[in-house]
């Protein structure tokens, strides 16, 4: 099955649109013969995770089982490995499910749920936590985390302007205040709360890394791609791993026409979904066709699995190879979940792609609601930028 009635099959079981389940789904054959099933190398614990899981087995305490779920999670971040995000979560489940489970299993369960997109269970989950205990900043800031990947911005903004007040955690606190500022119409006043920021070489690398990352973002939406990639790279020097700092990366480039720059960064060791789809974009032709082959492979098996759904590369990868059918299909529902930047830049590029009037309408309704400003996006749907 070739091209868009291809597509259209994996989207519509990623979407839930096919009735059966998992279990029933044909068995998954790769047509890439470079698929990679699984990497055993990777699956195999090295010995401080050994240690970790032996002392879980012996006790299973809520002290063990927070250790070994940190770790598991630390892994899925570090490898790109999905699979210990699904072992952090059965061991943190269970964790969870015991009468008085410490604050810290509950906000790492939570982390598992959001990790495969079920955002209402891991805001429910936040919510719960923060109504026992409610000076918990941690899960605070978690749960803003939460509601700006769904453009929920008045709830983030409420979480983060209270924990801005907490030293270790002000500038992570400070970028998500203005994360969430940017969204609901106050770009500029968000631009200047970054700008005024006294940013730290002695703050926590992470933390620096997300602050450059937002601050990065703000610049690209404002039309100064040169500043935001600027940024971006020195976000990515903190946090070689994070696949979300690179993608963002890349798409800069790409917009201010350094493809092969692109290209070049997003060529790394086990590449995720999120860095293959982007590369079938300015890859050679050769190239271009393995990776779109490993991408709707890799796509199928999500599907075959019951794995979260990767809708917003599901968009892109349509996109890049002409599916406008699918790529509105996946943009819409991707949009339904999460409203980051390139979510609402894949939904623009497949409504204008497409033609398709009312979806349009829809996303430029939604741009004049809440306010939200990016160049790149109002440049696609052609719309004036506002003050």
């Amino acid at each position: 099955m070739k091209g868009l009635a291809r597509s259209l099959v994996v989207l519509a079981l990623l979407t839930g649109a096919a009735a059966a389940n998992a279990a029933a789904a044909p068995r998954f054959v790769p047509a890439d013969p470079e698929f990679v099933v699984a990497r055993v190398q990777q699956a195999v614990p090295d010995a401080a995770l050994r240690e970790l899981i032996a002392q879980w087995r012996t006790t299973q305490g809520d002290a063990q089982s927070v250790a070994l779920g940190a770790a598991f999670l630390e892994r899925a971040h570090a490898l790109r490995e999905p699979m210990y995000a699904g072992r952090a979560e059965a061991v943190l489940a269970d964790a969870v499910s015991r009468p008085r489970a410490s604050a810290a299993a509950r906000r790492l369960y939570a982390e598992t749920l959001q990790y495969r997109h079920d955002f209402p269970a891991a805001r429910a989950r936040l919510d719960a936590l923060l109504q026992a205990e409610p000076h918990d900043a941690a899960a605070r800031l978690q749960r803003a985390s939460v509601n700006l990947v769904q453009g929920h911005f008045s709830a983030a903004r409420e979480d983060c302007a209270r924990i801005t007040a907490q030293a270790a955690l002000r500038t992570v606190a400070m970028a998500c205040l203005a994360e969430s500022l940017a969204g609901s119409g106050a770009l500029p006043r968000a631009r200047a709360l970054l700008a005024a920021y006294p940013l730290q070489e002695s703050d926590d690398a992470r933390a620096r890394g997300y602050f450059l990352a937002v601050r990065a973002e703000l610049h690209e939406r404002g039309g100064e791609l040169d500043r935001a990639i600027a940024d971006y790279a020195a976000a990515l020097a903190l946090a070689p791993t994070d696949d979300s700092i690179r993608a963002a990366l890349a798409d800069a480039l790409m917009a201010r026409g350094d493809p092969h720059e692109a290209c070049e960064l997003l060529n790394v060791e086990r590449a995720g979904l999120a860095l293959v789809v982007r590369r079938v974009g300015c890859a050679g032709d050769r190239e271009r066709d393995r990776l779109r082959a490993q991408a709707e492979g890799w796509l199928e098996q999500e599907a075959a699995r019951g794995d979260a759904p990767h809708l917003r590369e599901a968009a892109i990868l349509a996109l890049g190879t002409g599916d406008l059918a699918a790529a509105l299909l996946a943009a819409r529902a991707n949009f339904a979940m999460q409203r980051q930047l390139a979510d609402v830049r894949a939904l623009a590029r497949a409504v204008v792609a497409s033609r398709n009037d009312p979806a349009r309408r829809e996303l430029e309704e939604w741009l004049r609601a809440t306010g939200y400003r990016d160049a790149v996006a109002e440049a696609i749907l052609g719309v004036a930028g506002r003050s």
